[in-house]
């Protein structure tokens, strides 16, 4: 296959070019490719007509999405996808579009399935819940693919933020104890087996929605606990605090956990956690 990456510097994307490393990669970060200039990114991908595109870009920034942010919130998240998911279509070649967890407003306790209703509660939710919509009205074969808390190696391109996992481990050095939201329960997800359950889906599985992340779930503050369990900091003390303990522009899913009813069952996140810590 030859297949247009972009993001690739990002931390998924870069993943996504090892992965696909046997095929024709064409891996394009921003500088080679803007996916906000609709009409030069149409250009360029019709020169290279690749059998599959993979956006791997979007904006994450939760709470500015809320202010000033939620211009490019919705250009990157939305009308950027669509954009591509006609490229893909009018080549014939599939697309896979990633989304994630906070299109759900998370007022359940049992977490999700692929094909419920979306309900996102904060503006970076409504704008991948958006471009979910668009992508589908446009149709072809597109895959939508939902992680939730990526982590993993951090990447090189422009405007990339250190994960959660990484975060904590430099904070460990700073720090001895921690107040940490113990709600907003969901699955991590470690980038390389995101990675790896891409492929795995659009080689073996018909195009729709599907979930990313790994096997079960946590808060943060289980999360954070595992974490220095695993590099040898139990000493530090964590006390558990409600999401309200931090005030933020945006609002939370309280459980947005992804169940995933359509592919064979991940690796824990603890599993994932303990060879990236690893290595």
């Amino acid at each position: 296959m030859k297949i247009v990456i972009l993001g690739a510097k990002g931390m998924l994307g870069q993943e996504l070019a090892k992965v696909f490393a046997d095929q024709e990669v064409l891996a394009w970060d921003r500088e080679d490719c803007d996916i906000l200039d609709f009409e030069v990114t149409k250009k360029k991908i019709n020169e290279a007509v690749p059998d599959l595109i993979i956006n791997a870009t979007g904006y994450n920034n939760v709470d500015k999405a809320e202010g000033e942010g939620k211009e490019i919130s919705f250009k990157l998240n939305a009308e950027a996808p669509e954009n591509l998911a006609r490229i893909a279509k009018d080549l014939g070649a599939a697309f896979v579009n990633y989304s994630t967890d906070y299109v759900f407003s998370g007022d359940g306790t049992e977490g999700y399935t692929e094909d419920l209703p979306l309900s996102p509660v904060s503006e970076y939710g409504k704008s991948k819940a958006e471009g979910e919509r668009l992508i589908q009205e446009v149709g072809g074969k597109f895959y939508i693919i939902r992680p939730s808390r990526i982590f993993g190696n951090m990447g090189t391109g422009e405007g990339v933020k250190e994960s959660f996992v990484d975060l904590m481990i430099r904070l460990s050095a700073e720090k001895n104890e921690f107040n940490m939201v113990d709600s907003e329960m969901t699955s991590p997800t470690y980038a390389p087996d995101l990675a790896k359950r891409t492929r795995e889906i659009i080689e073996n599985y018909p195009p729709g929605i599907y979930h990313g992340t790994n096997s079960e779930a946590c808060t943060w503050y289980g999360f954070a606990k595992e974490i220095f369990r695993l590099i040898g900091h139990e000493d530090i003390k964590l006390n558990p605090v409600p999401s309200d303990f931090y005030p933020r522009p945006a609002k939370r899913p309280a459980c947005s956990t992804l169940i995933n009813t359509k592919l064979p069952p991940a690796r824990s996140w603890q599993a994932a956690l303990s060879e990236y810590l690893a290595k």
